[in-house]
């Protein structure tokens, strides 16, 4: 029984280790393959972090922007019962504005995030035939106040979308 273990100690393990050239040439490539993964995880790691801060602040600024806007073309809307006069026509022109700025910045998040607007394109196609119908009134001489209501409630009801974003 001692003559086994003294057996095993000076036997060649060789086999065992397997140490040969090709050997030690796979294991240096695998630890360096290893090496360059892990930092290629890490890179990707910290460029779609800072991807994600980019996209939560283009989206924040989006939603900024089409506040400020609505804010303006609401703010325009309730003076033109004021001054339901000669600068009625450039009045609705700058609420036009307003909106043509706010569909742009929504159609821009949209192409940004993969088709995904804050709001749907039929909001601002009813809000554009109300500024129509309004502007032909404008041009006839016609009463405009049905549409004066009409157009605060479609820019409030549209303000209170966009707070929500």
């Amino acid at each position: 029984m001692r003559r086994h273990l003294l057996y095993g100690s000076y036997t060649d393990k060789s086999n065992e280790v397997n140490q040969t050239g090709a050997g030690l040439m796979r294991e240096r490539v695998r630890n360096v393959l290893i090496i360059l993964l892990v930092a290629v995880i890490a890179v990707l790691g910290v460029m779609g972090g800072q991807a994600m801060r980019y996209r939560a602040e283009a989206r924040s600024l989006f939603a900024a922007t089409m506040q400020t806007e609505s804010n303006e073309a609401l703010s325009l809307a309730n003076s033109l019962s004021r001054t339901a006069g000669a600068n009625s026509s450039a009045t609705l022109g700058r609420i036009r504005s307003s909106v043509r700025a706010m569909e742009t910045v929504n159609r821009l998040h949209g192409n940004l995030d993969g088709g995904r607007t804050f709001l749907p394109e039929e909001t601002f196609s009813e809000l554009y035939a109300i500024l129509e119908n309004y502007s032909s009134r404008l041009q006839t001489g016609m009463n405009t106040g049905d549409l004066q209501g009409e157009l605060q409630s479609a820019l409030e009801a549209l303000q209170v979308k966009i707070s929500e974003l």
